[in-house]
């Protein structure tokens, strides 16, 4: 779809939806100086989107508790910007959660074991499996899920020596199977990049890419005005 055709529908549909319900956002990196991913925030434009949760009285949390007024922020991938960056997320003092590619771990570009535990021990960074390859699940037999599964989980409990019971599954994509998998290997909390609001009840967790959203758009889809696109987002990613 279109981006400014998208836009459009999230500012209209925002109009009608707003109910300052809990949202989990997410983007992939953060830099001032070095870019590591063409899907990196700038962090002026981050630091903006922070102030404008702030000012419209959300409470920014590790992870979702309530149906009303709070925000989780995510990063996928573990990208080396988070690292060089901190400094503004302790200054702002913003729990975040990171799903990390485990394979990519110590790789030019990404974050190493030292710095995964120290930003880990600052309190504000909960640690999560984004798979060890980062590989289409989907496509994947059932051996092939469980490996990316269980070597991911086996990784990063190591570093952190701490249970990871949350995932995100690689590029959205995400079925039947892999949703049974992902629960038999301990993961109670499943990240989706399907938009929508969030009901405790769920294993499944509904999230809204944000990383490039003006001020005028972030909010709208705070409100929820993306939830336009939840069938167009589905429809993209999960399959029976």
């Amino acid at each position: 779809m279109n981006s400014n055709i998208r836009v459009l529908f999230i500012r209209l549909y925002a109009f009608f939806c707003f109910k300052k319900r809990s949202k989990v956002i997410f983007y992939h990196d953060i830099h001032s100086r070095n870019k590591y991913t063409e899907m990196s925030t700038s962090i002026d434009l981050f630091i903006e989107h922070i102030k404008h949760i702030k000012n419209c009285g959300y409470e920014i949390v590790p992870k979702v508790s309530k149906s009303y007024g709070q925000i989780e922020i995510c990063f996928d991938d573990g990208f080396l910007g988070l690292y060089e960056n901190f400094d503004a997320i302790k200054k702002y003092n913003i729990p975040i959660r990171i799903f990390m590619i485990t394979s990519y771990i110590g790789k030019e570009k990404y974050l190493s074991q030292k710095q995964i535990l120290e930003l880990y021990n600052t309190g504000l960074v909960n640690i999560s499996s984004h798979t060890h390859t980062h590989s289409k699940l989907t496509s994947l037999s059932d051996d092939e899920i469980e490996f990316e599964l269980f070597e991911s989980k086996k990784i990063l409990e190591n570093i952190i020596k701490q249970p990871i019971d949350a995932i995100c599954f690689p590029l959205g994509l995400f079925n039947k199977q892999v949703i049974q998998l992902s629960s038999r290997f301990g993961y109670s909390m499943k990240y989706i990049s399907i938009p929508g609001f969030i009901n405790r009840s769920q294993d499944i967790i509904n999230r809204s890419l944000v990383q490039f959203a003006s001020i005028n758009t972030f909010g709208a889809i705070l409100k929820g005005g993306d939830h336009c696109l939840y069938f167009w987002y589905k429809l993209k990613h999960y399959s029976k």
